[in-house]
């Protein structure tokens, strides 16, 4: 689960009845497009709930060319801002909050945003997913780091680092010269195929349902070709 509720925070973790009420079966659709004939579709879509796919649809402008598709469902991290995008973090002297653009986030896209926010403050710092042990780990090009679960010496609604668990980071370490994670954090890149076609036509329609948690999207992609795709995601937020 994506989000961690802290006692310090202001957000409640249940919905209210009437706002489950309001949300029951409401259905909600993602529309996108690419032209692919000289750029790939490559594009992931989300949701900032649990959800429940009902049907995918992906148009295409001509059947004249063959094109490869496919559909998976991706594993990684949704980040949810004012919920679990702030980290604290310590290097050298100075300590600084990270906060995270919001978004969906596989391990290596995940390593990478938290790289361009730390070396945006103090440069030189790299940051890297391992698949096979599900951590990461914050190496600074020189000098120490440290990573603090809880800031003291912040306000109380933002001493918490609400997303530092989605690092594997659980609690205050010390400063050391390379900072990996204390809990693993396994199968952020991981995928499972639900289309996969190669053919001429101008409409792929999946209609099975399929639940997914707000850690999970669908990864929309296609090859090169002489086509506009034109999908089409209709789903239920789940509580």
């Amino acid at each position: 689960m994506a989000i961690k509720y802290f006692p310090n925070r202001v957000f409640k973790k249940n919905t209210s009845p009437v706002d489950r009420l309001i949300k029951e079966n409401t259905i909600y659709t993602i529309v996108g497009q690419q032209n692919t004939v000289s750029t790939a579709l490559d594009t992931y879509v989300s949701s900032n709930t649990d959800w429940n796919v009902n049907s995918i649809k992906l148009n295409f402008n001509n059947n004249t060319s063959t094109r490869h598709y496919t559909v998976d469902i991706a594993s990684g991290v949704k980040i949810v801002e004012n919920l679990n995008d702030s980290l604290w973090f310590i290097s050298g002297s100075s300590g600084a909050q990270i906060i995270l653009d919001p978004g969906f986030y596989i391990g290596t896209e995940m390593a990478t945003e938290l790289q361009t926010k730390l070396g945006a403050i103090w440069g030189g710092i790299t940051v890297a997913y391992d698949d096979e042990t599900g951590s990461f780990t914050i190496t600074p090009a020189s000098g120490t780091i440290q990573y603090l679960q809880t800031n003291r010496a912040a306000r109380l609604p933002l001493r918490d680092s609400t997303g530092g668990f989605l690092f594997g980071l659980t609690q205050n370490s010390n400063l050391v010269s390379s900072l990996v994670s204390d809990t693993n954090v396994y199968g952020l890149n991981t995928e499972a195929w639900i289309i996969d076609e190669t053919n001429s036509e101008t409409e792929h329609y999946h209609d099975t349902d399929h639940e997914l948690t707000m850690d999970q999207a669908l990864h929309i992609q296609s090859n090169v070709a002489t086509t506009t795709i034109t999908y089409e995601i209709r789903y239920e937020e789940i509580d």
